[in-house]
């Protein structure tokens, strides 16, 4: 689920973490999901709100195929990495 609203700024698969979608929050604030689907449910230039499915998770992270499915989230702030929990909504 997307951490906040923003607009899709990139989809690839890397090398290792598999594939990735890029949110662009604004102000700086970009969130970054990988090890998703192969085909996530967003695209480049997609706005999308808080909350909203961006994928399923996958496995394909090359480097952790034997790993349990599970979600790489990270966040950055001006192109510095920032605390996700920082950037999430309170349950």
């Amino acid at each position: 689920l997307a951490a906040a609203a923003g607009t899709v700024e990139d989809v690839f698969a890397d090398d290792l973490f598999g594939t990735t979608v890029v949110i662009d929050h604004g102000s700086g604030l970009r969130s970054y999901y990988a090890n998703l689907q192969a085909q996530p449910n967003v695209s480049v230039g997609d706005t999308v709100t808080a909350g909203q499915t961006i994928g399923a998770v996958g496995n394909t992270a090359l480097c952790e195929t034997s790993a349990p499915y599970h979600l790489h989230l990270s966040m950055s702030l001006d192109d510095k990495s920032v605390d996700p929990t920082d950037y999430l909504p309170k349950l």
